[in-house]
């Protein structure tokens, strides 16, 4: 039974959410990190938009998109492009199929640190977790990104052990959902993408990102990335091609330098990222590493934001409202609008669904 003062206590809070509107509720919503959802009319979709140079577009206009909810082409009511802070977390792969390719790590995760603007305007923030046979911070969110350069090298070690991935990604989340103060929030995994000590497996790891509503981005190194003391040096100079795979030297140690798990890693980074609106990113040689992690960041830092309320059509494709007994759950395709224009255009990296309150 409440007394006369907290149902007073109780009245006022119900009228200030009221009066609120919905904007705080949105916001609510983020800080909960539940599924992208519409319990609102507005649904706000982030595209990602590279232009025919293999840059992030910059200069689109909301009529150059044409935006489908399950199979329904929708009314685009804003389209918002603004430098926003961003909270990184930086998963770096430290096992044992890493150790040669730990000067690729420094350098990845020192390349997403480098700022676009002044470091005291973006307030983005960074947070490191490193990977060996389970997942551990070694630096909480920070904006000071003079302390970080000089603790990543010394942090940033090989650890000789097995690879906890899937669980580094769970990690990754929880640290996002429990600490990060910005609302724009994307986590960058440097790794081969090989996993043999989780909890979580694959597909348990891949369910949990397409509901966690936080982009993933991966970075590699391909075969042909300059890395000292694993292949063997050519003298003559790289031309345009690139060089074949190298031969790798047989016996001891070495033999199964790529294991199994490292086999699947390809497939398995596409699998992650693809279903977060993210992507998989390889860098060939040395030079590409810098541009490569340096687009990632701007592409989080300045992507476009479509809003719309969703309207429901009466053609079949219009009520795909459930997946695999799923119900709530909605299909978005965005197409750069028209075709002709934007050729050699891509926008490869944004969510494919989200889920309604219905």
């Amino acid at each position: 039974m409440m007394t006369a003062r907290q149902r007073a206590v109780f009245c006022i809070i119900l009228c200030l959410s009221v009066c609120m509107g919905s904007a705080p509720l949105a916001q609510a919503q983020t800080k909960a990190h539940s599924p992208i959802t519409a319990k609102v009319d507005l649904v706000t979709v982030p595209v990602i938009v590279f232009d025919d140079k293999g840059a992030v577009a910059t200069k689109l206009k909301k009529s150059d998109f044409r935006l489908l909810d399950d199979g329904v082409v929708q009314q685009i009511l804003f389209l918002d492009k603004v430098r926003t802070p961003v909270s990184f977390v930086i998963l770096a792969d430290l096992s044992s199929s890493m150790t040669r390719k730990i000067p690729f790590v420094q350098k990845a995760a020192l390349s997403l640190l480098d700022p676009l603007g002044p470091q005291d305007d973006s307030h983005d923030e960074y947070s490191v977790l490193g990977i060996g046979k389970r997942a551990r911070r070694l630096i909480s969110f920070t904006r000071d990104q003079q302390d970080l350069e000089q603790r990543l090298r010394l942090l940033l070690t090989a650890t000789n052990e097995s690879t906890a991935l899937f669980d580094g990604i769970y990690l990754g989340v929880t640290t996002i959902r429990q600490d990060a103060a910005n609302q724009r929030r994307a986590m960058v995994i440097i790794s081969d993408g090989g996993d043999n000590h989780s909890l979580f497996n694959l597909r348990e790891t891949r369910n949990f990102l397409e509901e966690a509503d936080v982009p993933v981005f991966a970075v590699m190194a391909g075969p042909s990335f300059e890395l000292p003391d694993i292949f063997p040096r050519s003298e003559k100079k790289r031309t345009g091609t690139k060089p074949p795979f190298p031969t790798l030297p047989m016996g001891g140690s070495d033999a199964d330098y790529i294991g199994p798990a490292e086999r699947h890693g390809p497939h398995n980074l596409s699998a992650l990222t693809e279903v977060t609106g993210g992507g998989v990113f390889t860098a060939a040689h040395d030079e590409d590493l810098p541009r490569i992690v340096r687009t990632i960041g701007q592409a989080v830092r300045y992507q476009y934001l479509l809003s719309y309320v969703p309207i429901r059509g009466e053609n079949p494709h219009a009520k795909r409202i459930s997946n695999e007994g799923e119900d709530g759950r909605h299909h978005i395709e965005v197409q750069l609008y028209p075709k002709d224009n934007f050729k050699r255009y891509s926008m490869p990296y944004y969510k494919r669904a989200y889920y309604s309150a219905e």
